[in-house]
């Protein structure tokens, strides 16, 4: 990774812990939450998305983009919804790490099964920061029990996570289409900002079917009474992943991006006890410590500053 790219994930990550002390916030269900954020940010960017196409050619983009649009667009829904719901279980200071742990090692199995193996010191890496995410949430370590993960908080984590590393396999493959038809035009930056309005765009129809399904118009309702916190929140998700996108463009593996992004662990650790007066006890001193640890090992002490 270039330090370019280093810096841009781990100034999303920032507000990646950002947006998700306003989800904890959030006093609607999931299902609004996910409406207003996600309708905040595709009606912004919807004068783009039209300017963009118009600048390519609506017809330049080949069928295969569109499947893979809709498809991360479903897997975004799954996280976003699944997120929401697992905070109404548990604090985010137990939650936030696991979400963000898990598709690492999800993402680098999915990449080396793609032809993109990882080095043995980076499979070290993801085992540390997967060790810290499972000792943060204890109080005291005598306290560690099996059984203690299998809750309704960790069940939704688990679901989170599996959205996580689909979406990041899925927008790692729509960038490499639309940069390469667009870079003889446009540079990568407007394709990833362009990307980002689709993704979130194809995150409405599945969130209005499944009020539909439910024939329930209560979220439609909510989404709307949430509107200003919710709508924030999809904003800061927004600049987010769009600095994760550009991030991609420039990088080869999405598994490393995907590895860097748990500098936001930490973030959301100490967020979660100045804004939610959450407690901070030494187990998770010492999760930090390791997830640091496994960011240094997976990136390398010489790639983070000497790689080009």
């Amino acid at each position: 990774m270039t330090h370019f790219a280093i810096l841009l994930v781990i100034f999303s990550s920032l507000l990646h812990a950002g947006w998700n002390i306003l989800g904890k916030k959030n006093t609607g269900s999931s299902l609004a939450f996910a409406l207003a954020a996600s309708s905040t940010i595709s009606l912004l960017l919807l004068p783009y998305l039209i300017w963009f196409l118009s600048t390519i050619g609506i017809n330049s983009l080949p069928a295969n983009f569109w499947y893979l649009a809709i498809l991360t667009g479903i897997a975004q829904t799954v996280y976003i919804m699944a997120l929401v719901t697992a905070y109404q279980y548990a604090d985010i200071g137990v939650i936030y790490p696991m979400i963000r742990a898990l598709p690492v090692l999800m993402v680098a199995i999915a990449t080396t099964l793609l032809g993109q193996p990882s080095t043995w010191l980076q499979w070290l890496g993801f085992g540390l920061i997967t060790i810290g995410c499972v000792v943060i949430p204890l109080q005291r370590f005598n306290q560690f029990n099996i059984r203690a993960y299998f809750n309704k908080g960790m069940f939704w984590s688990l679901i989170a996570a599996l959205g996580t590393t689909a979406y990041s396999v899925i927008d790692k493959s729509a960038l490499t289409i639309i940069t390469h038809i667009a870079d003889p035009i446009l540079a990568n930056q407007y394709s990833a900002l362009f990307y980002l309005g689709i993704q979130f765009m194809m995150m409405l129809p599945p969130l209005l079917v499944c009020c539909c399904y439910n024939r329930n118009l209560e979220p439609i309702i909510q989404a709307w009474q949430i509107k200003y916190s919710a709508g924030l929140a999809g904003i800061i998700m927004g600049i987010t992943y769009c600095l994760v996108l550009l991030a991609m463009t420039t990088t080869a593996n999405v598994s490393m991006v995907v590895a860097l992004r748990q500098i936001s662990i930490v973030f959301g650790l100490i967020m979660g006890v100045l804004f939610l007066g959450e407690k901070w006890y030494l187990t998770r001193t010492i999760g930090v410590s390791l997830i640091l640890l496994g960011l240094i090992a997976s990136l390398g002490v010489i790639n983070i500053w000497m790689m080009t």
